[in-house]
């Protein structure tokens, strides 16, 4: 990630960014999504297990390759410091169960599994729910099962592999789409292809999230590009992560909100 680039990025976002609570927001749409998902304080029963299961991992040592398909860059981390660097925050996390929830998704793919933390929490909406997670790191495919056996989250469906290799198939797998999250190849080029791979299968009620909007001028310029594509009716940026929706009963706008 472009450190420099986010970090006047989030102060660019943090002097427009408002609407906390809804206030100021005449859509009832918009501000019943504000009021009940995005800032429901609610304790969701997936919380706590998925969040003891974070709290452990955030203590291994254990080191492990990381490829970053952006930009071709090897390291080697610790887990813990996956967890801690890599992984979607607790409120993010939570904000994307609720966000699957508001919907009553039944249909959900994830780009980028990493350890499976966000996978769990989507996979908790409903244990009915076909849930297609694909993840390019082989070691992350091991822990990530490991983590989806002890929860008996049967279901995940794990595919390893990358998403240029694999979603066109997968996203044939599916009649419709209710969720997706996009967290793989953190580029231009692959955030808007896999858009395009997936929104034929978009309906009225979907939700698509794209992670770390701010990464790079690249990922910020594929974030503008999606919200106006002329089927996306509403867009929340809450600067980790751009929202977008298809709802067609809706005057198409365009929020940044605090959260």
């Amino acid at each position: 990630m472009n450190r420099i680039f986010a970090l006047k990025s989030y102060f660019r976002y943090f002097r427009k960014a408002g609407h906390r609570e809804g206030f100021g927001i005449h859509s009832p749409f918009v501000f019943r999504l504000l009021n009940t998902v995005f800032y429901e304080k609610m304790f969701f029963y997936c919380y706590q297990p998925i969040e003891q299961l974070r709290e452990q991992l955030a203590m291994v040592k254990d080191k492990v390759q990381v490829n970053d398909l952006g930009t071709g860059d090897y390291s080697v981390r610790a887990v813990g410091d996956i967890v801690k660097r890599s992984v979607k925050k607790r409120k993010y996390a939570q904000l994307l169960f609720r966000l699957a929830n508001s919907n009553n998704s039944q249909n959900i793919l994830e780009l980028g599994t990493c350890l499976g933390i966000t996978t769990l929490y989507m996979s908790s909406v409903n244990t009915r729910a076909k849930l297609v997670t694909i993840e390019a790191d082989k070691q992350m495919c091991s822990y990530a099962q490991s983590h989806f056996e002890r929860f008996q989250a049967t279901n995940i469906d794990l595919r390893c592999g990358t998403a240029d290799n694999l979603l066109p198939d997968v996203v044939a797998e599916f009649q419709r789409l209710d969720f997706v999250f996009f967290d793989a190849n953190h580029t231009k080029e692959a955030t808007l292809r896999y858009f395009d791979w997936c929104l034929p299968k978009a309906h009225k009620d979907t939700i698509f999230v794209f992670d770390d909007i701010y990464r790079s001028s690249d990922m910020e310029e594929a974030w503008k590009i999606i919200r106006q594509h002329p089927k996306i009716r509403l867009s929340i940026d809450v600067f980790e992560m751009g929202i977008v929706f298809f709802n067609t009963d809706l005057v198409k706008q365009d929020y940044i909100v605090a959260f």
